[in-house]
């Protein structure tokens, strides 16, 4: 039983032993029953309460209706000095009862979660209430006091690779703490060698060291270093983003979420809740950043250049078919003014006039294509008729 029933349970008896004084002693009376049932209906409901201030609100209660019970008592008999010196001696009795009760009770830090294991069943619980009682002797033992105040680490992690070239340093701080006490106790990998390597380090048994905050707080940050180094080495070479070193600097806010979400989800398995995390540095070798840049630079120059191909290109394309779509109306604007003047088209004089505009293209004078075509030679006159005879 906590120690949190056993109070409400002596609180509750007090006042109902006292009511059935009151009641028995007492006139019969439907007044004082009733509010004999009314004040132990409503010690009953705020016994259900969890907060200890309701509690000792019940208990200042109880002590007051024992008190009235006491005076009823003592004044059917010993008269009114009578009643006064049981009412002293019963506040004395109660008194020593509550010192008594303080000096056993145990404080609880709210700072931190004891851990108390059954040595007969092996159940593990944790002590409850800002007040515990002792545990009892050979059947209930503290096995681990955790911290559950927010811890920080920092963590250097170095030589991170990225798709091309390596980051020298990835400087990372991060602040947690332990929400679920009962999995920080088991949770942890490879728990075994762990608290025997900070055990070692403290120079103490493993059992005696775990009843140490201090050795907790070694243990979790040992365990909180290697989540981040491995998550951080995880996200920067398996990104779509940051490819190079340079990238990672200036994607460092958006690799920064996506560290935060799965070390989140990792040290949730043994009973961690992360609060913030940070990236403080960065560190690039100046050479790998002067190879990067001039990398970049190479690929910007041949991207300009193949632009300005692709521009002349372009262009070339355009003037030529324009030029040749000029040539094509030039040759027919010449058979067309041949074939009005009455000359016989012929092909060797097509071949002819296409190469004479292809001379004055090849001798880039374009000059001559806005040129009048010149005119065909006159044909001859036609032979005189011989007179008719009459």
């Amino acid at each position: 039983m906590s120690i949190k029933n056993a109070a409400v349970s002596s609180v509750l008896a007090l006042m109902f032993l006292s009511l059935l004084v009151i009641y028995t002693i007492s006139a019969p009376s439907s007044l004082i029953t009733f509010l004999s049932v009314l004040i132990m209906l409503v010690g009953l409901i705020m016994a259900q309460s969890s907060s200890w201030r309701d509690i000792g609100i019940l208990a200042a209660v109880a002590v007051i209706v024992s008190m009235v019970a006491i005076a009823l008592v003592a004044s059917a008999r010993l008269g009114s000095v009578g009643t006064l010196i049981a009412l002293l001696l019963w506040g004395l009795v109660l008194f020593s009862m509550f010192t008594s009760a303080r000096r056993s009770i145990v404080p609880l830090p709210r700072d931190r979660a004891i851990l108390i294991r059954n040595t007969f069943t092996g159940q593990v619980h944790l002590a409850d209430g800002p007040i515990a009682a002792p545990n009892l002797p050979f059947m209930e033992q503290v096995i681990a006091i955790i911290p559950l105040y927010t811890l920080s680490v920092d963590v250097n992690v170095e030589k991170v690779n990225t798709k091309r070239m390596n980051v020298d340093l990835i400087d990372v701080q991060a602040r947690y703490k332990v929400k679920e006490s009962h999995r920080a106790l088991t949770g942890i990998p490879n728990l075994s060698q762990a608290q025997k390597e900070v055990a070692k380090d403290l120079g103490k048994d493993i059992p005696d060291a775990r009843r140490d905050v201090i050795f907790w707080e070694q243990l979790l940050n040992r365990q909180m270093r290697m989540d981040i180094d491995d998550i951080v080495r995880d996200v920067i070479y398996d990104n779509v983003f940051a490819q190079n070193p340079i990238e990672v600097q200036g994607r460092r806010a958006d690799l920064t979420e996506i560290i935060h979400d799965q070390l989140k989800r990792r040290i949730d398995s043994w009973g961690g809740e992360l609060i913030a995390i940070n990236i403080d540095r960065i560190e690039v070798n100046a050479e790998i950043r002067k190879a990067i840049m001039k990398s970049a630079a190479r690929i910007d120059d041949t991207e300009l250049k193949e632009i300005e191909a692709q521009r002349d290109a372009t262009r070339i394309r355009y003037v030529l078919g324009a030029e040749v779509e000029l040539e094509a109306e030039r040759v027919r604007a010449i058979i067309t003014a041949l074939r009005d003047s009455g000359v016989e088209i012929t092909p060797d004089l097509v071949v002819k006039a296409i190469t004479a505009t292809s001379d004055w293209q090849m001798e880039r004078d374009f000059s001559l294509l806005i040129q009048q075509a010149p005119l065909p030679p006159a044909p001859p006159a036609p032979a005189p008729k011989p007179a008719e005879k009459k």
